[in-house]
């Protein structure tokens, strides 16, 4: 019995450690003025991964852009075979994320980074994924040379024409007050 008590113990700090963490990290988004960690909703990684491998099933790489935990990443990994770059700005984020690339056994590879810093160093990908809000999404714009497709979520390219747009279909992402249904945004360079 009392192993129990110190597991559940053990567990709690864990817990409460990991909420205090999230907290901090959430604070300073707010002060960099980034939009904070939000994870992408199942149908719309899945999408994504269907849109990769109907129309670019040849291509090799990937890079998700703001990777978060990595659900999205991985799911490209699993589904379309790809080798993957999650970039993620966030220490605890990409600790968590690390981790979990680790136990699923992915072909995803972690970098702790400033996104576009890191683009700007790359040679490039052939599909870029990205599902990183209205206030930034029109960054990527200036990165148009580092992919041959680039996919956004929820959340268009400003100055950039889609080749399509992929309507999902059942929710949105809401960034302040503003709701954005569930939609794919392709960019072909």
């Amino acid at each position: 019995m009392i192993i129990f008590l110190y597991l559940f113990v053990v567990a709690l700090f864990v817990l409460v450690l990991y909420l205090v963490l999230k907290a901090v990290e959430y604070s300073f988004c707010v002060f960099r003025g980034q939009i904070p960690f939000v994870p992408s909703a199942g149908r719309l990684r899945r999408a994504v991964a269907n849109e990769i491998n109907l129309h670019y099933a040849d291509m090799q790489t990937a890079c998700d852009i703001g990777a978060g935990y990595g659900g999205l990443a991985r799911c490209i990994s699993r589904r379309c075979r790809k080798r993957v770059w999650a970039l993620e700005s966030m220490p605890m984020t990409a600790a968590i994320l690390w981790m979990l690339n680790i136990f699923t056994f992915g072909r995803v590879k972690t970098v702790w980074c400033d996104a576009f810093e890191y683009l700007q160093a790359s040679d490039g990908f052939d599909i870029g994924v990205a599902y990183l809000g209205p206030g930034v999404n029109g960054r990527l714009a200036n990165y148009a040379d580092k992919f041959r497709v680039l996919i956004t979520l929820d959340v268009p390219v400003d100055g950039l024409c889609p080749v399509r747009t992929i309507d999902v279909g059942h929710g949105f992402t809401r960034y302040g007050r503003k709701k954005f249904p569930h939609r794919l945004f392709v960019y072909e360079f």
